[in-house]
């Protein structure tokens, strides 16, 4: 019968013989030097598409500001709006001029301090037919509403900015309202409603339709 001592020694034989480890075992048969991974080794491919997600999520909110999504049809139609309105407004006032006569238009500019009134007068016409036209239309988009938010400003100065705030009392309320509008479209677009939008296309391809 084995004593204690001498079973212990066999248990110590035994685990010395079996616990190597795989790749001292598997180099021992020929095969290539084992290196176990290490820790903290790359992420495995199934963390791939998450990583992709919220890559692609956080570009999205990077994209649209807004607290609350707004569908790009309400957007577009809001847009198309915003233009007509405002270049119906500005076709108006334009042609309020041009039925008043260069003439008198110019001598009013000169009553309020405009520089060069009769040429401010022509230009003024100009920019709010025309300009009142293209937004209508969502044609050069941004010339227009700079121009417009440009003629709008100097209305706000010479005419109306003394007079106060209201436009009931000849202030500077309408005026910087359009202006700003104007300014506002300049920079956004007109949407997909528009003239524009059909030219981009024509230019770049259909791919670009998927644009915002």
């Amino acid at each position: 019968m084995k004593t204690p001592e001498e079973r212990a020694a066999e248990a110590l034989a035994a685990r010395s013989g079996h616990d190597e480890p795989r790749g001292v075992e598997w180099q021992r048969a020929g095969g290539a030097p084992f290196r176990p991974a290490a820790s903290g080794s790359t992420p495995s491919a199934s963390a791939t598409p998450s990583a992709a997600t919220a890559s692609s999520s956080a570009r999205t909110a990077d994209a649209d500001p807004s607290l609350v999504p707004i569908p790009q049809l309400i957007r577009d139609a809001v847009l198309l709006l915003a233009r007509v309105v405002l270049g119906v407004v500005l076709v108006a006032h334009g042609m309020q001029k041009v039925l008043q006569g260069v003439s008198a238009t110019a001598q009013g500019f000169g009553g309020m301090g405009v520089p060069l009134p009769e040429a401010a007068a022509v230009i003024t016409m100009a920019v709010e037919i025309g300009g009142g036209v293209l937004l209508i239309l969502g044609l050069l988009t941004p010339i227009a509403g700079v121009l417009a938010g440009l003629v709008l400003a100097g209305a706000v100065v010479f005419a109306h900015f003394s007079n106060g705030l209201f436009a009931a009392d000849g202030g500077w309320e309408l005026a910087a309202g359009l202006g700003v509008g104007a300014l506002v479209l300049a920079v956004v677009g007109p949407g997909r409603i528009s003239l524009d939008r059909l030219l981009l296309r024509r230019l770049r391809g259909p791919e670009t339709l998927a644009a915002p």
